[in-house]
């Protein structure tokens, strides 16, 4: 495998599982653990002394809940990192954060209000549009990611068309399909499975269909793994990862050489017995 394959240009980091929100399809479990600044921090830092490093990105839970998140994200900027953030858009720090033009925001909008609202709770969708909005007026790089299930499926042009409206042009969007009922069941991490009356699961061809005409999560060509440092303290080789390919202490040379092991075995997905949701058959064995 050429060295391009390798995903070492960016760390994907989840410090905690913890949100503001309560969305009735969330499929993370709300454990109450977090990892400090210090720890977040020092591990950039020993990365970046191995290994060239450009993108760092956050995800949750829900980042601006962290006192020090703020701070942490105009440290990065200043020592020439970009500073990716995946956010429900519900809490407006904008204004404190000192170089838009190095943060990219990925603001979870569900389609149209009403099915938006159906799963982030009254409201939401106002608060999350009102943020990108005044994220776009402050300078920063804007991105939506659209989780899609049967309920807002028939939507997505209507969606496209509204925001080109709204904004003058369409953000770019990535529509994640629901995960399967047989991840949400067997997966050992991530196993909430939520309400699937309104929201139901979409079928394959449904699966196929959305990533033949937009961009999707996980990308058709797979290979999106990159090391990812989580809540509980371990590493992993991909943001949704069930086996630890070493804990936060260790060098960064020993989970390097785990991580390309690791890509090297599977190829184009390092969790090819779930594959985010896309598995046939998910099961935990190998």
């Amino acid at each position: 495998m050429s060295a391009q394959k390798y995903n070492l240009s960016s760390l994907y980091i989840s410090p905690l599982e913890s949100c503001n929100l309560a969305c009735k399809i969330c499929y993370t479990c709300k454990t109450k653990r977090r990892l400090s600044e210090e720890q977040v921090i020092d591990f950039i830092t020993r990365f970046r002394e191995k290994q060239g490093l450009e993108i760092v990105t956050f995800c949750g839970g829900e980042v601006f809940l962290l006192n020090w998140f703020i701070d942490s994200v105009n440290k990065l900027t200043a020592s020439g990192l970009v500073v990716e953030i995946i956010t429900n858009g519900t809490i407006d720090h904008l204004d404190q954060i000192n170089e838009p033009n190095k943060v990219n925001l990925i603001v979870s909008i569900d389609g149209l209000e009403q099915n938006h609202d159906q799963n982030r709770g009254q409201g939401n969708f106002n608060l999350s549009f009102n943020f990108l909005k005044k994220a776009i007026s402050l300078g920063f790089h804007t991105e939506i990611f659209t989780v899609v299930s049967t309920n807002n499926l028939d939507e997505i042009n209507e969606f496209d068309s509204w925001l080109k409206n709204e904004l003058g042009f369409i953000p770019e969007i990535t529509y994640h399909p629901r995960k399967s009922l047989a991840y949400l069941k067997n997966h050992p991490l991530s196993n909430r499975v939520g309400e699937s009356k309104i929201f139901g699961f979409l079928t394959d061809q449904q699966i196929k269909f959305l990533s033949e005409n937009k961009k999707v999560f996980p990308p058709k060509s797979l290979g999106c793994h990159q090391l990812s440092l989580m809540s509980d303290g371990m590493v992993y080789g991909c943001c949704e990862g069930i086996h630890p390919l070493g804990k936060i202490p260790d060098e960064i040379e020993y989970l390097i050489s785990q991580y390309k092991q690791r890509v090297d075995q599977f190829q184009k997905c390092v969790e090819p017995n779930f594959m985010c949701g896309l598995c046939d058959n998910c099961s935990e064995s190998e």
